[in-house]
Parts: structure tokens; sequence; C-alpha cells
């Protein structure tokens, strides 16, 4: 039986897919990030003193979204597409920003630029968040068909 065609089919490239990861998680994060802005546009209503299970979830709830956005920073730069890892770092430096500008709110006094680094960094991640939802998938090559 020399010649016949053979029982092993040969890999066939094919097209690229898409990795949506960065777009997936970005809507938690998105959803997490308009909590936190709510939380704290709440603690400004009531005022100082700030009541602690309040200010308890809002710290909570920045050290969570500081975690998750990094893990998605760290996911973006090993991926191909600039714009979704601009994207990723704006959300995590924004976050960041907005949770040690938090912090010196809280321990220098409660500063008026300090609350204004808070609030202005929180919108950049909340910005970066939207964009990441909108350039988040990537189209990575994929491994050929078996």
């Amino acid at each position: 039986m020399a010649g016949g065609p053979s029982n092993s089919p040969t890999p066939r490239p094919t097209a690229p897919v898409r990795d949506s990861r960065l777009r997936v998680r970005a809507i938690p994060i998105f959803v997490l990030l308009l909590a936190e802005i709510l939380l704290g546009n709440q603690l400004a209503v009531v005022g100082s003193p700030y009541p602690l299970g309040y200010l308890a979830a809002h710290v909570v709830l920045s050290l969570l979204l500081v975690g998750f956005t990094g893990h998605v920073f760290v996911l973006s730069v090993r991926l191909p597409k600039v714009s979704a890892r601009a994207c990723a770092g704006l959300t995590f430096l924004g976050t960041l920003g907005a949770t040690v500008s938090g912090t010196l709110f809280l321990l220098a006094g409660e500063s008026s630029s300090a609350l204004v680094g808070m609030e202005s960094l929180g919108g950049l991640a909340l910005l970066g968040a939207l964009l990441l939802m909108v350039f988040g998938s990537v189209k990575v090559p994929s491994a050929p068909a078996r």
C-alpha cells in the first residue's frame, strides 16, 4: 500500500482569534469604580466624622480595585496591542493615584488638594476602564488546527 493517502492530517493555519480577557475584566472594574465613586460621594454628603462602615467599605473597595487593575495591567503587558496596554495602564495608574490621594486626604487633615486629586484620578480610572471595554479585545495568532 505504498503511495496511498496518509491517515495523519496536515495542520492548517487558521485566522487570528480575538482575546477578550481585558474587555471582560473591564466590565467589573467599571462597575466597581462606579460603586467606589458613589460611596465616596455618600461620604462627602455625610461629612466628618465619617461613619466607620462607609469609610471601611470605601478603603476595602479601593484596595480591591488597585489589585484587580494591577492584575489587568500585567495581563495587558503580555499582549501585542498598544492601545489595550495604554488603557489598562491608565486605569491602574488612576486607581493607584486615587488611592494614594485618598490616603493623604485622611492622614493630612482632609486637604482640598488631596480631595481634588482623589476625585480627578478616580474619574481618570473610570475613563480608562471605559476605554478598556472599547479597545480591550486583541487579535492573537491561533495555533494550527490539528
